[in-house]
């Protein structure tokens, strides 16, 4: 880790641990007037403190990753990362007026400080993960992707905020289940590109275009993943990704045949596209017995591959 990059985490770590410090002061302690405490209130006000507290470790959590897979922090994103915690100082009262006063116009307030949030992290989490990828072809794959997510992230948000203005208390549940599902996406990832990651460029470029054969759907893949985050310890992770490996196999053994099957009926133009797409899946499938080879001989120790295995994509960022 640089310097520099070192010092903009434990800046950023610290700006945060403030805000839910501050957050949590300003939660209201009310009596009534015969001294008992008004249980309801209070109640109330951990409700949506405990949204905010989701939302911000959320957003740490995302960041902190995205951050430890560069080692360098480049101009554009400090100045997005400081833009967005300014942005973020401000929750702590958006919250409190929230609290105090639960209206359609203080969610509203809220709604717009979020999104703000929001918007600048995921912009700053692309800008990292573009960063992190050297090959451009996994690299626009990502981004891509990445996109796509801010795109459905920024209209959910809209449709919250005009929800927001004719039911309030439906809009703070759905802005405490954001964070908590943007959670368990990040688990989700981190776990799939812990695979990813040991393999090399080509078998990336592979998985990638095959990954909805090899689960699927991505309903599937998500679960997937999802349970073994939660369940399996680092030390079966070698297994896991064995047993990923032979199902992928078994799907290009499938696509193998099935072109194999159309060549006796195809015509000699359709026949040359075939034997390309053989080769191609047949290359695939060698390179895949040879990873399978390597999962065997080397496997996970605390959720890394061991020397044996080959340089990884982002080597190249050592």
């Amino acid at each position: 880790m640089s310097n520099m990059k070192e010092r903009v985490v434990v800046f950023g770590d610290a700006i945060i641990a403030i805000i839910l410090t501050i957050m949590v002061l300003e939660l209201p302690i009310k009596y009534a007037t015969n001294g008992e405490l008004v249980w309801q209130t209070l109640f109330s006000a951990v409700g949506i403190y405990f949204i905010s507290f989701c939302f911000v470790a959320n957003l740490w959590f995302q960041t902190a990753y995205a951050f430890n897979r560069i080692e360098q922090v480049r101009n554009k994103s400090l100045v997005v990362y400081l833009f967005l915690l300014f942005a973020l100082s401000l929750v702590p009262a958006a919250t409190r007026i929230l609290i105090e006063d639960t209206t359609k116009q203080t969610a509203l307030i809220y709604g717009v400080l979020t999104l703000i949030v929001t918007m600048l992290m995921r912009r700053l989490i692309t800008a990292l993960t573009k960063q992190s990828i050297s090959d451009k072809s996994l690299q626009k794959r990502r981004v891509d992707e990445l996109n796509r997510q801010d795109m459905l992230s920024f209209i959910a948000r809209i449709i919250i905020l005009v929800i927001g203005l004719f039911q309030v208390h439906i809009a703070l549940i759905i802005y405490l289940a954001l964070p908590i599902l943007a959670f368990l996406q990040n688990m989700v990832d981190q776990k799939e590109e812990r695979f990813v990651d040991t393999l090399d460029k080509r078998e990336q470029a592979d998985y990638f275009a095959d990954r909805n054969q090899i689960w699927g759907n991505t309903m599937k893949r998500y679960s997937h993943l999802l349970r073994d985050s939660f369940n399996e310890p680092k030390e079966k992770e070698s297994q896991q990704w064995q047993d990923l490996m032979k199902e992928w196999l078994k799907k290009v053994d499938q696509e193998i045949t099935m072109r194999q099957t159309a060549l006796k009926n195809a015509s000699p133009s359709e026949k040359v596209h075939l034997h390309q797409e053989i080769k191609r899946l047949e290359m695939q499938q060698s390179r895949l017995k040879e990873r399978e080879r390597h999962l065997k001989k080397s496997p996970f120790v605390h959720g890394k591959m061991t020397e044996q295995t080959p340089n990884k994509t982002n080597a190249s960022k050592k």
